[in-house]
């Protein structure tokens, strides 16, 4: 049995990656679309900060709560639609790769690259951005009970261990 190249080896991994990445992302805006309440209560309460552990006495920082539901309801949609773009583009970003190295269109493999690297933007934003800096700091949720900031930052690390190794050029071809 022929093994193939390493350069045709590390496309194809690397093609599984992207859209392993992708169905994540898809599958956390889909989770939180068909069950709509289970994270709608960890948003809601996030942002309230209603459930802050019994130790924490930070009333200056009680101050920044967001309880108007609608402010709720739109952070919400915000983190969502942010998933629902990560995945999409991803998985848009992982089936150009795939074509392009299963076609041996390099440029095709290219831009595959490039539109999973700018699908990972939302997913930056949203466990990043959003979860870690803005619910984990802005909100306390490390204070919380409803502390989501481990999850965010073993997503956002994967994403962007993933996103250094794809970034990565093959081995050239010999």
């Amino acid at each position: 049995m022929r093994l193939p190249s390493l350069r045709r080896a590390q496309q194809c991994f690397k093609c599984l990656l992207a859209l392993s990445i992708a169905l994540f992302g898809l599958l956390a805006a889909s989770g939180n679309i068909l069950d709509y309440d289970s994270n709608w209560q960890f948003v809601r309460h996030v942002l309230a900060m209603d459930s802050m552990e019994p130790w924490f006495n930070g009333q200056a920082l009680k101050g920044r709560a967001i309880t108007h539901p609608g402010w709720q309801q739109a952070a919400y949609l915000a983190i969502i639609a942010g998933e629902l773009a990560f995945g999409l583009i991803c998985a848009w970003g992982g089936g150009a790769m795939l074509r392009g190295a299963l076609c041996g269109r390099e440029e095709a493999y290219l831009r595959g690259k490039t539109l999973f690297t700018l699908g990972c933007i939302p997913a930056l934003l949203v466990w990043y951005t959003g979860f870690a800096v803005i619910g984990g700091e802005y909100f306390a949720m490390w204070a919380s009970q409803w502390n989501g900031q481990m999850k965010a930052y073993a997503f956002i690390g994967f994403i962007l261990l993933s996103l250094a190794y794809l970034s990565q050029p093959e081995a050239a071809e010999r």
